[in-house]
């Protein structure tokens, strides 16, 4: 697979810009997309589609894409009207447990450390 193009890169960056900034403003008003972070976006070779990378609680996983989903077609139209290129891409939501698996991986890493650092008792001489 050939490396992205700075043009992929520069409009998925945009893209990310401007879907961050709606929701800070709250121009989304669908309860479900409370609390998101985008992530990332990456723009295939031929700018038709745009994966959209987000975060939120685990537990909301779900639910926010559902809500991102249902404002899809909101979101593309403003975007089309923000960057004034000849065509939107489509918009696809992906959710991003990476954070998650992180968090994950520095407490299993934390506990192991604490085991580590803990004192061992010396095996007694059985010959005393």
């Amino acid at each position: 697979m050939a490396a992205p193009s700075k043009r992929m890169l520069q409009l998925g960056e945009e893209i990310r810009e401007f879907i961050s900034t709606m929701l800070v403003r709250g121009e989304i008003s669908d309860p479900r997309v409370k609390n998101i972070t985008i992530h990332s976006v990456k723009v295939t070779p031929d700018l038709q589609i745009a994966k959209v990378y987000f975060s939120t609680r685990p537990e909301q996983a779900a639910e926010a894409k559902l809500g991102l989903r249902s404002a899809s077609g909101f979101i593309r139209r403003e975007l089309g009207k923000a960057l004034k290129i000849r065509y939107t891409p489509e918009l696809h939501f992906y959710y991003d447990d990476s954070i998650d698996h992180s968090q994950k991986m520095l407490t299993l890493i934390s506990e192991v450390s604490k085991e580590w650092s803990e004192p061992t008792d010396p095996p007694e001489d059985k010959n005393s």
